[in-house]
């Protein structure tokens, strides 16, 4: 019946079992406790009531902590993230390892979960430990292919050339798991002419990256990183996916796209709400302020990969 309670998220039940003298660290199959039940499912009330009664946040039974149940639950990213804030509250270390050497923030990045990621990192977790197969957590991202979470480690910190034991970087694991999105964008700081340009002003960067020849971009030494790439980012990031195909349609690429006028929007169908927030990021990026005419020579370098990974990385959390 206490496991069934459990189990259903009956919270009542539970309370009332554990009134009878049931033991809150009873040990279930597989070696689960109460709160192991309750964390697999992300039920945060559950949780709570546990830990509040005494239930122990630090239990680990054959390296397998309560906190990684957690952020490899079943649920919603919202409802995993509230029940990893309060075990992390309770003293829950995000830096403790299961069998295969895999910590909390590797399963949290595996599983998708960006908010997640970011909290255990605040929370002091290592973001570039290595499991047993030198994966870090920017490899499991890379690995499943989850393109959000990538850029928040990266944001973060992440080492993107921290390699597995066979080997690979993070953009190589995205690439083999056919992640060309993720393998595009994180081969952008694998520019064999990083280091060697000049030291230059953000309004040099950006005018960089906005004036580089088109037609150059067929050749570029980034490979087969689209021209919409970038810019679907950014899209996404303000919540503007549906603007995409209309883009597409028309050749416009986010060079073009940063540069364009108020009148230039409207023109090309885009209403007034979408414009709203598009100015408003890009005033938060400063891009209308710059006279690109004033920067000719700098307009005809080539851009680094961690310049523009930098850049795309700024658009990311302007958006947010």
């Amino acid at each position: 019946m206490f496991k069934e309670a459990l189990t259903t998220g009956d919270t009542s039940l539970v309370e009332e079992l554990l009134d009878s003298g049931i033991d809150i660290e009873s040990i279930f199959c597989y070696g689960w406790t109460p709160l192991t039940y309750a964390a697999s499912v992300a039920n945060i009330e559950l949780v709570r009531v546990l830990l509040d009664r005494g239930a122990n946040a630090s239990f680990n039974k054959d390296k397998q902590t309560i906190l990684i149940t957690a952020c490899s639950a079943h649920g919603s990213e919202g409802q995993i993230l509230k029940c990893v804030d309060l075990l992390l509250s309770r003293n829950a270390d995000p830096n403790v390892a299961c069998r295969r050497l895999m910590t909390p923030i590797m399963y949290a990045a595996r599983d998708g979960h960006p908010q997640v990621v970011a909290l255990l990192v605040v929370h002091g977790a290592d973001i570039n430990a290595q499991d047993e197969n030198g994966y870090t957590a920017l490899t499991w991202a890379a690995h499943q292919g989850h393109k959000n979470v990538v850029l928040k480690l990266l944001e973060l910190g992440a080492n993107k050339m921290l390699q597995t034991k066979d080997g690979k970087t993070p953009s190589e694991v995205a690439k083999r798991n056919k992640h060309l999105e993720i393998f595009n964008f994180l081969s952008l700081t694998l520019n064999p002419l990083e280091g060697k340009l000049p030291q230059l002003t953000k309004e040099e960067t950006i005018c960089k990256l906005l004036r580089a020849d088109s037609d150059k971009e067929k050749d570029h030494i980034f490979g087969s990183y689209t021209a919409f790439g970038d810019l679907e980012i950014f899209l996404h990031r303000l919540g503007l996916e549906h603007m995409t195909d209309l883009l597409k349609e028309k050749d416009i690429t986010l060079r073009h796209f940063l540069t364009m006028k108020k009148d230039e929007f409207t023109e090309n169908g885009i209403s007034s709400k979408d414009q709203q927030k598009i100015i408003a990021a890009l005033k938060e990026l400063e891009v209308g302020e710059i006279n690109y005419a004033e920067l000719p020579e700098v307009a005809k370098l080539e851009i680094s990969g961690d310049e523009f990974l930098n850049f795309l990385l700024k658009l990311n959390s302007v958006a947010i």
